[in-house]
């Protein structure tokens, strides 16, 4: 590979993970050739702000923090709007795009996630909003109506933030769960007994342990009419699909390179061809998934060096959560999926809980901390860093 100076390398995808290894790169090489290839319109805005941007009273204009022609500017890129990647021909080292070949010296996928369409019935089924982008909240915000009954399907993070957005609000969330508790594969139950207790007061509709099984159109009346699979029929005027997000692979599995959950990368960031590198929601690290803000700015950080020619470790902090559930404030450091080990609650009282996720070796891997006790979490932090 050539020097950083004379370096180009290509970078598909304009969402966080590629903006923030575009903005490294240019940090480490004022002179490398810098080429984006991007399907959307190359804006810059934050995808964690669009389950809280309701009660921020943001539009899909006013949640962008830097326009496409200014990031473009900023970074001296050679910017490829609007263009897909097609394919990538390995043995040429070119990138395929619908608008000609780009060659590279290396390549850095950043093709996020796409939403997770659960499969139902029903003639309405195709109108359910996954809110994954800004042109997806643009149209949620168009279809919203004034005091809106909103059917959330899903209660993971997005599926609960967006309740509390919600009802925060003056809109009537409906939130149907197949699991017991919302934030139930990120919380010990207690904790997600204290979420679904807190939101329902506020007025926020829970059906757990529950699945949709066909959305129809109301007649005659507009809306939809979701039924459960315990027959539960549940009126809504919009549907929102908060059931998970699966990593974009198809790139990557089209030229060969080892996929499992994600696009596999190693310590440096590296896919199965040292040239191409993976970040972000695609990307399946050696410990795993890591789908939040913290670890994409830390890969960024070994990956754009790596990218340049100098061979350089990811090294990720704690990757703690604030969830945005205003209602009740929770901090979280969720454990590794695969880790055995056990919740532990270590303090109760009037400021809030603390659970330590302790792993068979007795060392703390994950904690929830509620309400006051969220400030605890920098030394949360701390302790969970030092045990690793």
């Amino acid at each position: 590979m050539g020097t950083s100076a004379t370096s180009t390398v290509v970078v598909v995808g304009s969402g966080l993970a590629g903006f923030g290894v575009l903005r490294e790169l240019r940090r480490l090489s004022p002179e490398a050739r810098l080429v984006m290839v991007t399907l959307e319109d190359g804006h810059f805005y934050s995808k964690p702000a669009l389950s809280t941007a309701l009660a921020k009273g943001k539009t899909s204009e006013t949640l962008v923090t830097t326009p496409a022609e200014k990031m473009i500017a900023n970074l001296k890129l050679d910017a490829r709007i609007g263009r897909e990647a097609e394919a990538i021909d390995r043995a040429g080292k070119a990138l395929l795009t619908t608008g000609g070949p780009i060659q590279y010296h290396s390549l850095i996928l950043a093709t996020g996630a796409e939403p997770v369409r659960p499969q139902i019935g029903g003639d309405a089924a195709h109108r359910a909003i996954s809110v994954n982008q800004l042109e997806h909240y643009d149209r949620f915000r168009k279809e919203l109506p004034e005091g809106a009954r909103v059917l959330i399907m899903g209660a993971g993070l997005v599926g609960t933030e967006f309740a509390n957005d919600l009802i925060t609000n003056g809109y009537r969330p409906i939130v149907v769960d197949m699991l017991d508790n919302p934030l139930a594969q990120l919380v010990p139950p207690a904790v997600g007994e204290k979420v679904r207790d807190t939101l329902q007061e506020k007025g926020v509709e829970w059906h757990l342990g529950r699945k949709v099984d066909a959305i129809d159109y109301c007649q005659p009346s507009p809306g939809y009419v979701a039924t459960l699979d315990d027959g539960t029929r549940v009126e809504a005027d919009i549907v929102l699909s908060a059931v998970g997000l699966r990593p974009n692979v198809e790139l990557a599995r089209e030229a060969g390179l080892e996929i499992g959950r994600g696009i596999k990368v190693n310590e440096y960031g590296q896919t199965s061809d040292p040239d191409i590198y993976a970040i972000g929601d695609c990307a399946e690290y050696p410990n795993g998934l890591a789908a939040y803000v913290t670890p994409i700015m830390a890969a960024a950080r070994g990956i754009a060096p790596s990218a340049l020619g100098t061979p350089t470790q990811i090294r990720f902090p704690p990757l703690s959560v604030q969830v945005k559930t205003t209602v009740f404030p929770i901090n979280l450091l969720p454990p590794a999926v695969a880790l055995r080990g056990e919740w532990r609650q270590v303090e109760s009282d009037a400021e809030g809980d603390k659970h330590l996720f302790v792993d068979s070796d007795n060392r703390v891997q994950g904690y929830v901390l509620t309400q006051g006790k969220c400030e605890q979490r920098m030394e949360m932090d701390k302790l969970v860093g030092e045990m690793a």
